[in-house]
C-alpha cells in the first residue's frame, strides 16, 4: 500500500459543522473499504475522498480494530492517545431482564471494566454478562457512562428510576397516528412480557393492537398476569372500550339467541310454525334492518327471512337468488305465504308490476334493475350473499345499485350460510350492498382494521354486534328434530330432450296393460323390467338434465366450510361430481374393499376431505359417517327404505347435531313424481303409512299408474333457463 506522504492516515479534527471527528485517509483498497464501512455513523466525503465518523468510545473500539488488522495505516499521536484511553473506560450494552422474580440491568462488557460502584450487590453469570439492581443509585451511574449503549427497556427502567417511580414489568401507553389510536406495550424489564404480547390477538407489530373492544377481555388477562403498569392515557383508552364493550354485549347476545316469543299476528298468517331461535332470528333482523342472516345450513334461513318481511309488511320484496335456488324460493314462498302473489323472473320477459314477492337471479339483475326499482320495494332479500363478494363483477354492481336505490329504513337481508371469515376483504362489497360499510369507516379502513392474528374471530365479533345474526345447530339442537328431509327443486337444462322421452314413456305405458298380476309370471316379469328401463332411462334424463344446478348447489353448500355426504345413484353422475370437485373422497362401486374402508377413516378425521361421493346400492348400509351432518340425494331410488339408510349413515350414534337430508328433485319431472308418491304414501321421513311398507315394486306401479293417467305431480313451474356456473 502507498501511503500518503508526511501525512497520518487516521487524525483527528475538530469543526464547526461536524464538530469532533476521526478522519481516514488512504489510498483505495477494496478491504480496507469494507471493513471501514463498518464503523458507526461513519461517511465518505467526495470532495477530500476521506471517511470521517464522529468522535465516540464505540468509533474507537473501530478505528482500533482497523489499525490493528491493517498496520501499514499510520495514527495521529492524538489518535494513539484517544485509543488509549478507551481502556480506562467501560464500554458496553446495557438491556433488562427478570431474574428471581425481579428486575435487574444486563451489563455485556465491550472493552474495560465495569465501575466498582456498579458491581455492589450485582450478581455475575456463567456467559460473563453482570446483572445489576434496579436501583435509583445504579440508574445515575449508568446515565454518567457515556460509552454505555441502552436498549429502550433499559432506558425507561433508568428514566423512572431518575424520577424515584420503582420500573413495572411493562407498561402499556396510548398512541395516536394517521392510523387512528392504538395501544402498545413498553417492556421495562420482563422480556417475558413481550414475547408474550407478540402473540396477542390483533397485534399489528411493534407490540401494538387496536383500540377495539373486542380486546377488552384478553387485555385485561394480560395485564393482571403480567403485572403490567396502565398509563394514564390508556387507562382513558381502556375505559372508552370498557363502555363500548359493555353496549356491545348486549347486541351480540340478540345476535346469539336462540328462544324468542313468536309475532301473533304474523304467526297466524304463515302456512308453518317456526322454532323459538328461528323467532329470535326475525327479531334480530327487525331491530337491525340491514343484516346478514347467517344460521347454519339447514335451520331455515329462507323462512326467517319471509317471516320477517311479512313482519314489517316490506312489501313489494325483492329476492335476489342463484338461478338454481329459484324454484326453491318459489316453494317456500308459496308454502310460508299462501295469500301473497309471487313472480319468478325469467331471463328478460318483463317484471310483473303487481307481485308482491318478485324473485330473480343474479344474472339478470342488471337487465331489471331500474324496473325493479320503480317498484319502490320495501325488502330486499340477497340469497347466497357471497356472490356479491367481488367489488368488480357485473352481478354485483348491478345489487348494489339496486340495494342503493332503496331508502336506508328499509328491510335489507344477506343469506349465506357461510360465516363469512375466510377472506375478510370479501366482505366489503356485501356490507356496501347492506348499507353497513359506514360502520367500519370504509373499504380501506376496513382492510386496515381487520389484519393480521385472529382477525376473522374479531371480525366475527364485530359484525355480530352491528349486523349479523347465527345460530349453530348445536345450539338450537333440543328445537330440531333428531333427522329432516328438506326437498330443493332445480331446473332441467334439457328440457325439450325430457319432454320428449317424457311423452314417449308414457305412449309406451299406454300401450301395455296396468295390472301385470292377472299375466303369466314370465311375461309379467318380462314387462315389470322393460317398466323399470323405461323409466330408469327418464330418470337418467332428469339427472343429467339437473346436474348443472346441482354442482352449483354443491359448490354453495361448500362454502359454509361444513362436510357434506352426496348420494347418486348412476356412474355418469358420480363422476361429473368428481370431475367438478377433484378433491372430494369416494365411495362407488369400482372402489374395492379395503379402499373403501380407508376412504370411511380418513373423512372421519376433523382435517378429512369435505366431500365424499358415494353410490347409493354402495354406500347406504354398513358404514359411519358421522363427521357430517348434512347428506344430498342427487337421485331417487326404486327402493325408498334405501334412502332411509342412506340418511342414517350420518345419523346413527356418535351424531351430535340434527342431520339435514338435503333431496335435488328435478322440477316437472319423474322426480317429482317419485317423491310425491313416497311423501305420500309413508312420507319422506315415515317409514310405514297404511299399515304397509313401499317397497320398489309398489312404487313403481304407482308411477306408472301416475304417468298413464296423464297425471305427473308438477307441483312447481320450472324455469326456463339453466342454472348459472359458480
Amino acid at each position: 500500500m502507498q501511503l500518503v506522504p508526511g501525512q497520518p492516515n487516521v487524525e483527528l479534527r475538530s469543526e464547526q459543522e461536524r464538530g469532533r471527528i476521526v478522519v481516514l485517509a488512504f489510498p483505495y483498497d477494496q478491504h480496507v473499504v469494507e471493513v471501514v464501512r463498518g464503523i458507526p455513523h461513519r461517511r465518505f466525503d467526495w470532495d477530500t475522498y476521506e471517511w470521517w465518523a464522529p468522535v465516540d468510545d464505540w468509533v474507537a473500539l473501530h478505528v482500533a480494530d482497523i489499525l490493528k488488522r491493517f498496520p501499514d495505516l499510520t495514527p495521529s499521536e492524538e489518535v494513539v492517545s484517544w485509543l488509549d484511553g478507551i481502556e480506562r473506560r467501560w464500554l458496553g450494552r446495557v438491556s433488562t431482564a427478570r431474574h428471581d422474580a425481579r428486575g435487574w440491568w444486563v451489563l455485556r462488557t465491550i472493552a474495560g471494566q465495569v465501575p466498582e460502584p456498579l458491581r455492589e450487590g450485582a450478581i455475575e453469570r456463567e456467559d460473563g454478562t453482570l446483572l445489576v439492581p434496579l436501583t435509583e443509585a445504579n440508574a445515575h451511574l449508568l446515565r454518567e457512562q457515556d460509552s454505555a449503549k441502552l436498549d429502550a427497556a433499559a432506558d425507561r427502567c433508568i428514566a423512572s428510576l431518575e424520577i424515584g417511580d420503582p420500573p413495572p414489568p411493562a407498561r402499556l401507553i396510548a398512541t395516536h397516528g394517521v392510523e387512528g389510536a392504538r395501544l402498545r406495550l413498553e417492556v421495562l424489564w420482563d422480556p417475558t412480557a413481550g414475547v408474550a404480547f407478540d402473540d396477542f390477538p390483533g397485534n399489528e407489530g411493534e407490540r401494538t393492537v387496536p383500540v377495539d373492544p373486542w380486546l377488552l377481555e384478553p387485555l385485561d388477562a394480560f395485564i393482571a398476569l403480567h403485572e403490567v403498569e396502565v398509563s394514564y392515557s390508556a387507562t382513558l383508552a381502556l375505559a372508552k372500550l370498557r363502555e363500548e364493550h359493555d353496549r356491545a354485549a348486549t347486541a351480540i347476545r340478540a345476535s346469539r339467541a336462540t328462544e324468542a316469543e313468536p309475532i301473533a299476528a304474523v304467526d297466524a298468517r304463515l302456512g308453518g310454525t317456526l322454532e323459538p331461535f328461528q323467532w329470535a332470528g326475525v327479531r334480530y333482523v327487525l331491530d337491525a334492518r340491514r343484516a346478514f342472516l347467517a344460521d347454519e345450513q339447514g335451520l331455515g334461513k329462507t323462512v326467517e327471512a319471509l317471516a320477517a318481511v311479512e313482519a314489517d309488511d316490506a312489501y313489494p320484496v325483492v329476492v335476489v337468488c342463484p338461478a338454481s335456488l329459484k324454484l326453491n324460493w318459489e316453494r317456500e314462498t308459496r308454502r310460508w305465504l299462501p295469500h301473497r302473489s309471487v313472480a319468478v323472473i325469467e331471463g328478460r320477459q318483463a317484471v310483473p308490476p303487481t307481485a308482491e314477492i318478485t324473485i330473480v337471479n343474479y344474472e339478470v339483475v342488471d337487465n331489471h334493475r331500474e324496473t325493479l326499482a320503480r317498484l319502490r320495494p320495501g325488502a330486499l332479500v340477497i340469497d347466497e350473499a357471497h356472490y356479491c363478494k367481488n367489488p368488480s363483477a357485473k352481478r354485483t354492481r348491478a345489487v348494489r345499485r339496486l340495494a342503493e336505490s332503496m331508502g336506508r329504513e328499509k328491510l335489507r337481508l344477506a343469506l349465506t350460510g357461510t360465516p363469512v371469515l375466510n377472506h375478510p376483504d370479501e366482505l366489503i362489497s356485501q356490507l356496501r350492498v347492506l348499507g353497513r360499510l359506514d360502520d367500519f369507516g370504509s373499504g380501506a379502513r376496513f382492510k386496515q382494521q381487520f389484519r393480521g392474528p385472529l382477525t376473522e374471530e374479531r371480525l366475527h365479533w364485530h359484525l355480530r354486534r352491528r349486523c349479523f345474526v347465527r345460530r349453530l345447530k348445536s345450539e338450537v339442537l333440543p328445537q330440531l328434530p333428531a333427522k329432516r328431509q328438506v326437498v330443493v327443486p332445480v331446473a332441467l337444462d334439457n328440457e325439450r330432450e325430457y319432454r320428449l322421452a317424457e311423452r314417449d314413456v308414457i305412449r309406451w305405458l299406454r300401450e301395455q296393460p296396468l295390472d301385470l298380476s292377472e299375466l303369466r309370471a314370465k311375461i309379467a316379469a318380462t314387462l315389470r323390467a322393460k317398466r323399470l328401463a323405461q323409466l330408469g332411462a327418464l330418470q337418467r334424463i332428469a339427472a343429467r338434465g339437473k346436474l348443472h344446478a346441482a354442482l352449483a348447489w354443491i359448490h354453495d353448500f361448500l362454502a359454509s366450510g361444513e362436510p357434506l355426504v352426496v348420494f347418486a345413484r348412476h356412474v355418469e353422475v358420480q363422476d361429473a361430481v368428481l370431475e367438478r370437485f377433484a378433491d372430494a373422497a369416494h365411495l362407488l362401486g369400482r372402489d374395492g374393499a379395503t379402499a373403501r374402508e380407508a376412504t370411511v377413516r380418513a373423512f372421519q378425521q376433523p382435517d378429512g376431505p369435505q366431500l365424499i361421493v358415494a353410490a347409493t346400492q354402495v354406500a347406504a348400509q354398513g358404514i359411519t359417517l358421522t363427521r357430517a351432518s348434512n347428506v344430498a340425494f342427487l337421485e331417487l331410488e326404486w327402493t325408498p327404505a334405501m334412502h332411509d339408510q342412506a340418511e342414517d349413515r350420518c345419523h346413527r350414534i356418535g351424531q351430535h347435531d340434527a342431520v339435514t337430508a338435503w333431496y335435488l328433485l328435478a322440477a316437472r319431472t319423474i322426480d317429482e313424481t317419485m317423491a310425491h308418491l313416497i311423501q305420500r304414501k309413508r312420507g319422506i321421513v315415515a317409514a310405514v303409512t297404511d299399515g304397509r311398507r313401499l317397497d320398489g315394486d309398489s312404487l313403481v306401479e304407482e308411477v306408472v299408474r301416475e304417468l298413464r293417467d296423464g297425471r305427473p305431480f308438477r307441483h312447481l313451474k320450472a324455469v326456463t333457463e339453466p342454472a348459472a356456473a359458480t
